[in-house]
């Protein structure tokens, strides 16, 4: 197979970078936020805001504001919800442990959705990759801390979190076929905003000004890195892309050792290392040698099966038609 080739490199280096450092600083302040207040509601101001520039970036697409049209209303209110879940499970993860612990405990997303997408896509996984998903689940012990003084609790909640944001992978696949990514993120985040305002009048607290500072910002940094994030995916394949998201770790380090003074154990970062590695190769397997450069496994801003002509890919993954100037910018 031919390897699909980058343009502007550094700009698509740029872009994901900057995404991955804006969800780890959403991630301090969710976990500020959820310090005094409920994760309902956080995920309330994080889903409300985002839907701010997923417009305005539906609004500059080239098929403008078709996008909002869909042929898979009840996909997306199934996805919606079980994405909704996922993140209440993400953003109480992030309530009850280190920062770089949930992070890392949450890169076994990957290595779930290969675990389950045997029984569920009828798949085949290779021995290979059947080698990287037990190394990964390793490595998750391995951070769970085997010394025995695990928070039972939070590392549940975050493989929690990494099931049911791999299971939203598998419907996006499944929605992939007629649906752009802007339509499934747009859909997602109107649906979460709506189930957590339904759900808000039992869990607001009135926030004080530096909670709502940290609940508007909380928005504002998701919203901004959704949009970095989806146009290094309109640019770039995939497999070049969504490597950058194991950066997370080194911010969610960073921060907690600056906000928290937290220096993760010598087995969270062994673990880490362990699920980094597993999840790399599995995209490597996934997305170089078995299938589409476009795939949206690893991040639901990839482009999928309806919008792979905005990247420039095409169905097979083995050519390359580079997007027009104007559709670059």
């Amino acid at each position: 197979m031919v390897e699909t080739p980058v343009l502007r490199p550094l700009r698509i280096f740029t872009l994901a970078t900057v995404s991955v450092a804006l969800f780890a600083v959403m991630n301090v302040f969710v976990k500020l936020a959820t310090e005094e207040h409920s994760v309902v509601e956080v995920m309330f101001f994080r889903n409300a805001l985002a839907i701010i520039p997923v417009v305005m970036l539906i609004l500059m697409h080239k098929k403008g504001t078709s996008l909002f049209l869909t042929k898979r209303p009840l996909a997306h209110l199934v996805r919606g919800t079980i994405g909704t879940f996922s993140m209440v499970l993400f953003f109480w993860s992030f309530a009850l442990l280190p920062l770089a612990d949930a992070t890392a405990l949450h890169f076994a997303m990957p290595i779930i959705l290969t675990a389950l997408s045997v029984p569920i896509l009828k798949e085949v996984v290779g021995p290979w990759r059947w080698g990287a998903v037990i190394a990964g689940f390793i490595g998750v012990l391995v951070i769970a801390s085997p010394s025995g003084d695990t928070n039972w609790l939070g590392t549940g909640v975050a493989l929690g979190a990494a099931c049911s944001s791999a299971i939203t992978m598998m419907i996006i696949r499944k929605m992939g076929k007629t649906e752009h990514a802007l339509t499934i993120v747009f859909y997602f985040s109107t649906i979460g905003a709506i189930i957590s305002a339904a759900l808000l009048p039992w869990f607001w607290t009135p926030p004080d000004l530096p909670n709502f500072i940290y609940l508007i910002m909380t928005g504002l940094t998701g919203g901004a890195a959704q949009v970095c994030l989806t146009k290094a995916y309109a640019e770039a394949p995939a497999a070049y892309v969504s490597p950058f998201n194991y950066a997370s770790i080194l911010f969610a380090t960073l921060f907690g050792w600056l906000v928290w003074g937290y220096i993760p154990h010598m087995h969270v970062l062994i673990g880490s290392a362990i699920v980094i590695a597993s999840g790399l190769f599995i995209l490597y397997r996934e997305t170089v040698l078995k299938r589409p450069i476009s795939s949206t496994d690893l991040a639901e801003a990839a482009p999928t099966e309806a919008d792979v002509q905005d990247t420039g890919q095409d169905a097979a993954g083995v050519r390359y038609n580079p997007p027009l100037e104007s559709e670059r910018k």
